[in-house]
């Protein structure tokens, strides 16, 4: 599937479900994709009235039923930093209907992941030692 077609879709199905912004990332987003690859999208929601990840599940089998292949929808709302920084610099920004809000989020999430670095770092160090 071209990136073009998988836009449509995910503007025509995120315009109707509180996404602020939607953000392809992972095989997808970087061609690495095999026969077995699911697509990977990271949205940032407004207005969710239920929990975050019912709100994700119920956008990602629209999503799925649309495209005729898994996809996983991760709630940017409540993501760790790693997988922030991760969306963010190696993403593509597929919908947006506020982009001072994207745009925020994008420096924000760079940010934290930098102030916290040296702690990962430090935590990876220490659990590879006791492997």
């Amino acid at each position: 599937m071209n990136l073009e077609k998988l836009r449509r879709i995910v503007e025509k199905i995120c315009s109707k479900a509180n996404c602020v912004y939607a953000i392809l990332f992972g095989s997808y987003a970087n061609g690495k994709i095999k026969d077995y690859s699911d697509i990977d999208l990271a949205v940032y929601f407004s207005d969710v009235k239920n929990d975050y990840m019912d709100t994700a599940l119920n956008l990602a089998f629209k999503l799925e039923e649309a495209l005729g292949r898994k996809v996983d929808v991760i709630p940017l709302n409540i993501a760790d930093s790693i997988i922030k920084y991760e969306v963010f610099t190696h993403g593509i920004l597929l919908y947006c209907t506020n982009h001072t809000k994207y745009f925020d989020d994008h420096v924000n999430a760079i940010d934290e992941y930098l102030d916290f670095k040296p702690c990962f770092e430090r935590f990876y160090r220490k659990n590879l030692r006791e492997i």
